[in-house]
């Protein structure tokens, strides 16, 4: 079951009309576009134990604010009690609407919530459930550190698990264009440095995970029965860094699949009036657990722009003003993420912009 996030003591009272003031000049300063009528926003947001959490009401504007930027978003981790979604969506800047999986794992479901009249509900649907004689085997190394030495550990020939939350697969139509997006929320396991082969063996289902769902989304991309040869992969995959001995992100591009290489990007963070450099989805700004994937084909040569919107940047500022002042700036960065968490998310938006013609 999920493990709701706490509420900070004391209680932080706020308005939320401040904070979307704070947010829409930070999306100015993040460069992220508005919605154009010849382009199309992406975004994929896991928004923590959304329904399991009892988040005040002052914090559900500031959510729907958020997601009102966009055009067709992927939610991930919204609870089996759904009615605290379904007030978000419904409180939306604009006409939006929303269609979402059965729970699953953690009671949790995944959801779509696109701009009506912009982007038009095509006809697949369903959820990645692999029949068993299509479980693959794929074998993980871990690079892990013991000791002081760098050393790897190989699990030959891993048979694949079942999902524990199955993606979720929607068809879209947007201008010119069609396309399926798979969202996904993976599992997460361990990380491949754990100092236990149980944790690290743990990790390696997490690779598994990611390696099926890349193998499927190849097969049907290049098979004669794809309803769209262009897939987009998109959700909270568990990647912890995009780097060459991270066996996750092997996984996912082993089939051809391009993800959005948004820590080296240099154009994030380099404007005056921007607060610092974005390097990851979590507020420690430094894992990269979110992915938006391209299938190799010519959707991927339609991005005009991409970025992480890190809006614990822009909120609650009365509350971080305080906290800097009496903390030191680790503790006060350690309470402040657990206000951003309860009221908002511990992950951000990340997101793309996609020519439709």
């Amino acid at each position: 079951m999920a493990i709701p996030f706490k509420e900070p003591s004391p209680s932080y009272r706020y308005n939320s009309d401040d904070e979307i003031a704070a947010l829409d000049a930070h999306f100015a300063a993040r460069n992220v576009p508005v919605s154009e009528a010849d382009r199309l926003l992406i975004a994929t947001w896991n928004i923590a134990n959304l329904g399991a959490q009892k988040r005040p009401p002052r914090a559900l504007p500031v959510i729907s604010h958020m997601l009102s930027r966009f055009d067709l978003i992927a939610v991930q981790e919204i609870n089996d009690n759904f009615r605290t979604f379904e007030k978000i969506v419904r409180d939306m800047d604009g006409d939006f609407d929303f269609v979402m999986s059965d729970k699953a794992g953690n009671a949790e479901r995944l959801a779509f919530v696109y701009r009506k009249g912009k982007v038009t509900l095509d006809k697949l649907w369903g959820e990645v459930a692999l029949n068993k004689n299509e479980y693959p085997r794929h074998t993980v190394k871990a690079h892990y550190r013991q000791g002081g030495v760098d050393k790897v550990q190989t699990f030959s020939n891993l048979r694949f698990e079942p999902f524990d939350r199955n993606p979720y697969i929607g068809s879209f139509r947007a201008g010119e264009l069609g396309f399926v997006l798979a969202n996904v929320h993976l599992y997460f396991g361990a990380f491949q440095n754990s100092t236990s082969e149980k944790k690290r063996e743990k990790y390696a289902r997490r690779v598994l995970e990611i390696y099926a769902l890349a193998r499927w989304a190849d097969r049907v991309s290049s098979g004669g029965n794809a309803w769209d040869r262009d897939i987009l992969l998109l959700g909270d995959m568990n990647v912890p860094n995009m780097e060459k001995n991270e066996a996750t992100i092997r996984a996912l591009k082993k089939f051809g699949w391009s993800s959005l290489d948004y820590v080296s990007n240099q154009t994030i963070g380099v404007q005056p009036t921007q607060l610092s450099h974005v390097g990851g989805t979590n507020l420690g700004n430094d894992k990269t657990y979110d992915q938006i994937a391209f299938a190799p084909t010519d959707l991927r040569g339609k991005v005009s722009a991409s970025g992480v919107f890190d809006f614990d940047n822009a909120v609650f500022r009365s509350k971080w003003d305080s906290l800097s002042e009496d903390l030191t700036p680790s503790k006060a960065t350690s309470l402040f993420a657990r206000y951003v968490k309860f009221h908002i998310s511990d992950h951000r938006p990340l997101w793309v912009q996609i020519r439709t013609t």
